[in-house]
C-alpha cells in the first residue's frame, strides 16, 4: 500500500523514470517511461534499470540522464520539476484529468563517459 512521502501522497506506488536523451545536431528530448518499481529505496533495481537502457540496441546510443520521480497528487514541501517539462507556477503537471506534482527520488547522469578500473592479471 503505497505511503505518503514528506507530506506529499503518492497516486500511485510506481516511480516513473523521466529519460533525457539527445537526438543528435543538439536536439534534445526525453520520455516518461513506468519502472514496475514500488519502494522508493530500491536503487539496485533503479540502477538495473538504467544499466538496461544503457545497453538497449537504440536508447543506448542518445540516453544522457535517468531521472526517477514519484508522482504525487498534493503538493510536497519541494516538487521537482524536471527541466524539459513543462511545469505550472505551483510545480504542478496536468496528466490526463489529474494534477499531479514530483517528487525527486534518484538522478543518474550518464552523458559523461564511464571508467571502470579493473585489476588486470599479469
Amino acid at each position: 500500500m503505497p505511503m505518503g512521502i514528506k507530506g506529499g501522497s503518492t497516486m500511485n506506488g510506481e516511480l516513473i523514470a523521466l529519460v533525457d536523451g539527445e537526438m543528435g545536431e543538439g536536439k534534445k528530448g526525453g520520455m516518461m517511461m513506468g519502472t514496475g518499481i514500488t519502494d522508493i529505496y530500491a536503487v539496485d533495481k533503479m540502477l538495473a534499470m538504467v544499466e538496461t537502457l544503457q545497453t538497449h540496441p537504440v536508447l543506448s546510443k542518445h540516453i544522457t540522464k535517468v531521472t526517477f520521480v514519484t508522482k504525487l497528487n498534493k503538493k510536497p514541501s519541494e516538487p521537482y520539476v524536471h527541466q524539459h517539462i513543462g511545469a505550472r507556477e505551483d510545480g504542478s503537471m496536468q496528466m490526463g484529468t489529474s494534477k499531479v506534482w514530483f517528487e525527486l527520488i534518484l538522478s543518474v547522469d550518464i552523458s559523461r563517459d564511464v571508467v571502470i578500473d579493473v585489476d588486470e592479471e599479469e
